[in-house]
């Protein structure tokens, strides 16, 4: 169980560098810690080593695709919250975002104040 802001660790997956460092600006204002990973392989190390509260990925990247790497997690962590954060807008994007058991679907450029509301009520109902 989370009992403060500086204990809630958020996990960013996004093969975009700049993308990765918005966002962990905007969560670090917010007193989260933040963890990037720019690639499957390091998104499962830090899944691994950390105690990640929350996850906010990517669909579409280089070498690997958003909702594999969805999948997964919900295979391996079923309780750990997943935030899809994607610049493509379709149905069938947040459909499929549903079907695997996201707990949200935001499209780029998303406000940091819809965000971190999105991320608390994430985070509120994974206690």
């Amino acid at each position: 169980m989370v009992n403060s802001k500086s204990t809630i660790a958020v996990l960013i997956i996004d093969d975009d560098e700049d993308i990765r460092r918005i966002i962990k600006r905007q969560l670090q204002r917010t007193a989260y810690t933040v963890f990037e990973a720019g690639n499957r392989p390091e998104a499962f190390a830090i899944l691994r080593e950390q105690n990640i509260s929350a996850v906010v990925c990517d669909i579409k990247m280089k070498d690997t695709d958003g909702f594999e790497i969805t999948q997964q997690i919900k295979e391996q962590f079923p309780l750990l919250p997943v935030i899809i954060l994607t610049g493509f807008i379709g149905e069938e994007y947040s459909d499929k975002a549903k079907e695997l058991g996201c707990f949200a679907f935001l499209i780029k450029p998303v406000k940091r104040e819809k965000l971190i509301q999105v991320l608390k009520r994430a985070l509120s109902k994974s206690k």
